[in-house]
């Protein structure tokens, strides 16, 4: 039998100096101001706050934007209309750049997990031409103008959750060799990380931030809420489901909601909607609520219930064909 060791080898004196120093490399972890020069500081802090992407539902920016290398967070109740706002984000991102929208013309990937990549295309042409009742001829405006900036992941419905790491290293891939900005995962449900697994979520919260960072594009993670307290409880970031490490790194959390008194507010084709925001750690600054309408014919979020026209996410040449296409009749 060889001779017992000490008990005491097993405890360590997290105290003691020299425990942290064989732990932390002063130079790389400390900011050097020596090396610092003002009018640089200056020159990209200022870069990085004119290079933010804007919402439909805010398409100045004046509330809420969305800024390279970090992650939104998407949480609502199901049916709430998460999905759709986002596939109307994605046509706004998409959106030719012009005066009003000088960043646009980002590209885009979609990770949905719940619908084929055939019926993503589809569904995000329906927003985009602002009716259900599409053609050929509309689909393929969207086809023809989207071919270089919309990418879709390949869901397979007889696989398995679906292993997080594949789709972050296909978002690294894309960002660096498509040009792709904005990402968007739909939905932290459907990953292979066990929302009873901490650690596993922690470390996803990690690589989710370290992919942002690296590949210098804007995750949008949809995440259903915890189920609350109460059934008129106001939710907050705590209120999302999963590791509370994605509602500390992520650089804005949001709420989309519809009205708790849908059918009586309800009117004609359209139904009272917001978006909470209830963190933003960059832009605005900004932290309440953004109030509109989704409009069920039109697919898409608008400022009022009497707004008919459809937001333009398409070329000028494309919505003149459309148009013509209605004959004045989107019904």
């Amino acid at each position: 039998m060889s001779q017992p060791r000490k008990v005491g080898s097993i405890f360590v004196t997290t105290d003691n100096p020299a425990f942290l120093e064989k732990q932390v490399d002063a130079v790389a972890e400390v900011f050097d101001f020596a090396t610092a020069n003002a009018r640089s500081l200056l020159d990209e802090h200022r870069r990085k706050q004119l290079n933010y992407n804007t919402a439909p539902f805010d398409p100045e920016g004046n509330a809420l934007r969305f800024f390279p290398g970090g992650f939104t967070i998407w949480s609502g109740f199901p049916g709430a209309g998460k999905t759709t706002l986002l596939r109307q984000l994605a046509c706004h991102l998409m959106r030719a750049p012009s005066e009003e929208n000088p960043l646009g013309g980002a590209g885009v990937f979609v990770c949905s997990m719940e619908e084929y990549p055939q019926d993503v295309l589809i569904r995000h042409a329906q927003v985009a031409c602002a009716t259900e009742n599409l053609s050929e001829n509309m689909l393929q405006w969207c086809v023809d103008l989207w071919a270089d900036k919309l990418k879709l992941w390949n869901y397979r419905p007889i696989e398995s959750d679906c292993q997080y790491r594949k789709i972050l290293a296909a978002i690294r891939l894309l960002a660096r060799e498509q040009g792709v900005k904005h990402a968007f995962i739909d939905s932290l449900m459907c990953l292979d990380v066990a929302s009873n697994d901490y650690e596993a979520q922690r470390q996803f919260a990690g690589d989710l931030a370290r992919t942002c960072q690296a590949a210098g594009v804007h995750i949008h993670l949809v995440a259903h809420p915890r189920k609350p307290a109460k059934a008129d409880q106001e939710p907050d970031t705590s209120d999302v489901a999963g590791s509370s490490d994605l509602g500390r790194k992520a650089d804005n959390v949001l709420f989309v909601k519809r009205s708790a008194q849908e059918m009586s507010a309800t009117q004609g084709h359209c139904t009272p909607m917001s978006i909470s925001v209830k963190k933003q750690r960059y832009g605005t600054g900004f932290i309440g609520d953004i109030h509109g309408w989704f409009h069920r014919g039109l697919r898409q979020f608008v400022p009022n219930q009497f707004h008919d026209e459809p937001m333009r996410y398409l070329t000028r040449e494309a919505h003149r064909d459309i148009e013509r296409e209605f004959g004045g009749n989107r019904a």
